[in-house]
């Protein structure tokens, strides 16, 4: 029985509302080979972050640094960590008490190390109760999804949640680490990087992670954030795409595709031109993506109506 000690790294900044049930939820896995690095990334709250977590004394890792950003916040994790596999906690989500047992099990079943394991997530709210019941992953196969579909799944339906992964520590030895500056989008790249190296994706459909929704994540200021971080994202991941010939036409066009849904024009140049050289994207998928775009043009409206709306909560 493989079992590797595992390090959970949790990045806070500000807090002290949610950490300590991060905390506690990480300290209780009913795997034990674990350790538990939680970073402050400079939190200005009056040391309220800082007190919640020394006050677990040496139960976990505790670093303070100063404000750089949830990409500096996990670097700084990963640099220190002595475990053979990452598991990523935001600090206002919640890890179920089998989350990285059953990671582990599905290494130990089908006797693999160098993949990434990924489990379902289901949402909560402030108050931690459920509001959206985790769903088996439609895009995701049960067992091995090759790397070049998942970076495919990816680009065309958002990335996945990075809370849900136990990611092998040598991902990050050959791929580097979250992009400190993207503030973002540094979830999706470090994905991409680490498919593009061709580590595939081991699914496991069982809820390890819930994901706390609440309205301080819903800014148009951090839509625009989004935006720009796409931008400088498809720089580095475009010319990636088209080098994989194989695979290039499809997940072009899914990134085409889901960047118009969000309306990010920019991005859906960049991968339009880049495919005319080989026409990579036909004619019919080209209307496809214009179509989309159509639908991108509303889409913030119809985003704001839903959280007010059905979910109570108010953006910005």
């Amino acid at each position: 029985m493989y079992q590797p000690l595992v390090s959970i790294v949790i990045p806070v900044y500000n807090g002290s509302n949610f950490v300590k049930e991060a905390i506690d939820s990480a300290l209780n896995q009913t795997y034990k080979n674990i350790e538990v690095i939680v970073v402050n990334d400079g939190s200005r709250d009056e040391g309220a972050t800082e007190q919640i977590a020394l006050s677990y004394g040496d139960k976990i890792k505790y670093m303070y640094k100063e404000n750089g950003g949830v990409s500096t916040a996990l670097n700084m994790g990963i640099a220190n960590m002595s475990g053979e596999y990452f598991s990523w906690l935001s600090h206002d989500d919640v890890y179920k008490p089998e989350k990285i047992e059953k990671e582990i099990e599905a290494l130990n079943e089908y006797g693999l190390k160098d993949v990434l394991v990924y489990c379902d997530v289901e949402q909560i709210d402030k108050n931690s109760r459920c509001i959206t019941p985790a769903k088996k992953n439609k895009h995701l196969k049960l067992g091995i999804n090759k790397h070049y579909d998942v970076l495919n799944i990816m680009l065309g339906h958002g990335t996945y949640s990075g809370c849900a992964f136990l990611v092998p520590k040598k991902a990050f030895d050959l791929s580097g680490g979250f992009d400190e500056k993207l503030r973002y989008s540094q979830d999706t790249l470090m994905w991409a990087k680490i498919f593009l190296n061709k580590f595939d994706v081991l699914y496991t459909s069982f809820t390890g992670v819930s994901s706390r929704v609440h309205e301080g994540q819903l800014t148009q200021r951090g839509r625009e954030i989004f935006i720009k971080d796409s931008n400088t994202m498809s720089e580095y991941l475009i010319p990636k795409i088209v080098e994989d010939k194989d695979h290039a036409s499809e997940i072009l066009y899914s990134c085409a595709y889901h960047n118009a849904i969000i309306g990010n024009k920019q991005v859906v140049k960049k991968c339009l031109d880049a495919s005319k050289k080989d026409k990579l994207i036909s004619a019919g998928r080209r209307f496809k993506i214009k179509c989309a775009e159509a639908y991108g043009n509303i889409r913030p409206t119809i985003r704001r109506i839903y959280y007010r709306v059905v979910r109570g909560m108010k953006t910005n």
